[in-house]
């Protein structure tokens, strides 16, 4: 899937995972990837560095996405203001997609990402950029490399490391008495995006649940914590 341009792409998410995770696979597509953890990063570096594409997650804490494509727009400081930005999001709700095509957001992927959407986002973004007589930088095919392996050792620690700490996240802002689906629908885009869909529906599970106003139990939870720790510890 070798792509003609190498573009300037903007990765916004606040889970690590994802960070990881699709930053390799845009890479492996041979593209410049620069990462935000927050929109707060994302609107400091929209002043310093001109960008083809931003991915950029619907869900994140202090500014959601939503909102900082609204900044983006207005900041006269920002060196392209109007190029193409795509959401990320675990949700598939119908009224979630209409929010962000409203709010000026050019396209919706639901996650978990895959290799071949990517590469279709990274040529309407590139036929995007043409159109509005933006010059970009042709491909060099030497610089694209493999995709993520399932069974990269580097990766998938980090992937365990962060799901561990999210659960104990999650454990204790139920033990606490603090709301927790902001942390469940992390939780579940995170498993999606690693590979682990029977998971990520089991965790859709719990979510569903919280959100119908049901009571999770720590024990729940730890049960999760060992299923988790048995995949990515094996």
């Amino acid at each position: 899937m070798v792509q003609p341009w190498q573009l300037q792409i903007l990765l916004v998410d606040d889970a690590d995972i994802n960070r990881d995770i699709i930053g390799k696979m845009l890479v492996s597509l041979g593209q410049n990837v620069t990462i935000a953890a927050s929109s707060n990063e994302a609107l400091a570096l929209s002043q310093q560095q001109r960008f083809d594409l931003v991915l950029m997650d619907i869900r994140m804490p202090e500014i959601d996405g939503i909102e900082c494509v609204q900044l983006w727009h207005d900041n006269p400081a920002n060196l392209d203001p109007y190029c193409m930005i795509v959401a990320l999001s675990a949700s598939v709700a119908s009224e979630d997609i209409s929010r962000c095509k409203k709010n000026g957001i050019h396209h919706y992927i639901t996650k978990p990402v895959t290799l071949a959407t990517l590469a279709r986002y990274i040529s309407l973004a590139a036929e995007y950029q043409l159109l509005r007589n933006i010059e970009l930088q042709e491909q060099d095919p030497n610089r694209c490399s493999a995709l993520l392996a399932t069974d990269d050792i580097v990766i998938n620690s980090k992937v365990f490391q962060s799901l561990d700490l999210l659960l104990a996240d999650i454990e204790n802002a139920v033990s606490t008495g603090k709301k927790i689906d902001q942390l469940l629908h992390t939780l579940k885009g995170c498993l999606g995006q690693a590979g682990q869909t029977e998971l990520a529906s089991y965790v859709a599970d719990i979510e569903n649940r919280v959100n119908m106003g049901k009571i999770i139990t720590i024990e729940e939870l730890t049960d999760l914590r060992q299923k988790v720790r048995m995949i990515f510890k094996n």
